[in-house]
């Protein structure tokens, strides 16, 4: 290994990624072959959220060295960032059949699985990531979800307990071990119980936040949901938050501040279908066209190649702004 791809490497280890890109862009003018190279760029391009940069750096590593342990593990985190879970399981499974340790793409590949719906799948993904590390706080909460997900809540309980008994410091184990005992308890109970942790034990865990969202829109009360939500997000920062507040506001039936919040998601969200697909259709049904064309400019610059298709279609069936009129959308709503 080069000096320069040494400190490359340093600077991305220590979290400074701009730095880390230009270092290894460096490395990369004098060995343009380097696989390892390139895949550590990748790597830090998607760390970045830049998904073209790291698909290319991706493609160029593989094209040198070929599909390695490494570079599959890459293209599983790169195809999450998609949306593709298929695609992404089978690459998580590439990367532990070319004999990655750890238990990083076992983990992965169980998430991916249960997102699919394959639950024996997920189940032998999580139980092998176990066998190679019985404390994987991870691993027992996909054990904890799958029980869930069936109904076995005695099980689900366990599986939370040892995922929150392994890593006490892990608020979303501790937050999904508060969620199942919560549902033991009758519907009048719950958000009370909760918003006592809220203000005690649980004040700094924002995944307990989640939660009562959760309940609140078990109940009907999707206004009070969308203002857990959004207490969360201005918390954290947290994108998927702010999209939930965004889709509860729009449940209730504030469409104004649904609007706001939606666009400024897909802003920050572009590659997003779901939200690009509710959102597109919620203004039609509006009328908001201006609104659309000036949110749909402004995501399509940072929009993945793979996307720009769908933007540049929609940008033009919109009349000019001295036309007016509406020429309807053909893609269904897309919110889950």
């Amino acid at each position: 290994m080069t000096s320069a791809l040494e400190q490359a490497l340093q600077l991305k280890r220590s979290g400074r990624l701009d730095e880390a890109v230009i270092a290894l862009e460096g490395a990369l003018a004098q060995a343009p072959h380097d696989g390892f190279a390139l895949g550590h760029l990748a790597e830090v391009h998607l760390r970045r959220g830049r998904i073209d940069a790291a698909a290319a750096a991706l493609d160029r590593a593989e094209a040198e060295v070929g599909t390695t342990a490494f570079t599959a593990r890459l293209r599983g985190d790169l195809l999450v960032k998609r949306g593709d879970y298929a695609g992404a399981a089978r690459s998580y499974a590439d990367a532990v059949a070319l004999g990655e340790t750890g238990t990083w793409s076992l983990v992965r590949l169980a998430r991916c699985r249960l997102r699919t719906k394959d639950l024996e799948g997920a189940r032998g993904a999580a139980s092998e990531a176990l066998e190679r590390e019985p404390s994987s706080a991870e691993a027992w909460t996909v054990l904890g979800d799958l029980a869930l997900r069936e109904g076995r809540l005695d099980e689900a309980e366990s599986m939370y307990g040892r995922a929150h008994e392994h890593a006490p410091a892990d608020g979303w184990a501790y937050a999904k071990l508060v969620e199942v005992r919560l549902r033991r308890l009758p519907a009048e109970r719950r958000e009370r119980e909760i918003e006592v942790l809220l203000k005690t034990t649980g004040r700094d865990n924002e995944h307990l936040l989640g939660v009562l969202a959760r309940l609140r829109r078990e109940s009907g009360d999707d206004e009070a949901a969308a203002r857990a939500w959004a207490q969360r997000a201005a918390r954290t920062g947290d994108l998927f938050a702010r999209e939930q507040a965004a889709f509860a506001l729009r449940r209730a039936g504030q469409l104004d501040e649904a609007a706001r919040a939606l666009g400024a998601c897909l802003v920050d969200d572009p590659d997003n279908i779901i939200l690009f697909q509710t959102y597109v259709r919620m203004q039609r049904e509006r009328d908001a066209l201006e609104d659309l064309r000036t949110t749909l400019e402004a995501a399509l610059g940072r929009a993945s190649a793979r996307r720009r298709g769908a933007y540049l279609g929609q940008l033009r069936r919109l009349p000019s702004p001295l036309e007016g009129g509406d020429s309807g959308l053909e893609a269904g709503d897309g919110e889950k």
